[in-house]
């Protein structure tokens, strides 16, 4: 968190942003053109989950709040997989290597704290998608998963597997606000199907 306060400090949107009319009055933008002033958790909280299409520059938008974004998605945020829709919508890994790495920290961070913590703010399933959500991949959270041995992470990993039941019994993936195509959503929830089975037949070994 600390990094991406320092990365992303003093940035704003841009000079002539206007965003959304009916959804942020004038005072809001003025803010969000206003570089190190702390904004209302709310409007943090809209920002970051409106679709895409409110704001002129949306990756400068997302620039702009993410010292705050941050806390708010760690702290217990209901909705993360919006907020994570944001995150995606603004193309983060493109950015300079620093704001990138910045990003890539906090997630996995983010995703590390919850696999270790007995009751998180939000369920592991939850934080999950999520940050599959934020990089339209599932690759390095299966793997941070993979490598938390730990008796919190396998409970979680059981927690997950009851919340997903729906979705193993079928081709529909929980990744509501995934960015990319369709194909893509699709192989993604295979991966981690099949990295579900391949976790329970490895447990079920142990315990034969």
């Amino acid at each position: 968190m600390a990094r991406v306060v320092e990365t992303f400090g003093g940035m704003t949107a841009q000079a002539d942003e206007a965003g959304c009319g009916r959804c942020f009055d004038k005072g809001e933008v003025e803010l969000l053109r206003t570089p190190d002033v702390p904004l209302p958790a709310g409007l943090v909280r809209r920002v970051a989950q409106k679709d895409p299409s409110h704001w002129d520059d949306q990756p400068a938008i997302i620039r702009r709040v993410l010292p705050q974004v941050v806390v708010v998605l760690a702290e217990g945020e209901a909705e993360s997989d919006l907020i994570a829709r944001g995150l995606a919508a603004a193309d983060w890994p493109r950015w300079p290597r620093e704001q990138a790495a910045a990003v890539t920290g906090f997630l996995d961070a983010w995703w590390t704290q919850t696999l270790r913590t007995k009751s998180p703010p939000i369920p592991a399933s939850a934080v999950f998608e999520s940050c599959v959500t934020a990089s339209s991949s599932v690759a390095p959270w299966l793997a941070r998963w993979e490598s938390e041995t730990g008796p919190l992470a396998h409970r979680h990993l059981a927690e997950s597997r009851d919340w997903w039941r729906e979705e193993l019994e079928s081709d529909i993936s929980p990744f509501t606000w995934w960015r990319g195509t369709e194909a893509e959503e699709r192989a993604a929830w295979h991966e981690v199907k099949r990295w579900l089975a391949s976790r329970a037949r490895a447990t079920s070994r142990q315990k034969g």
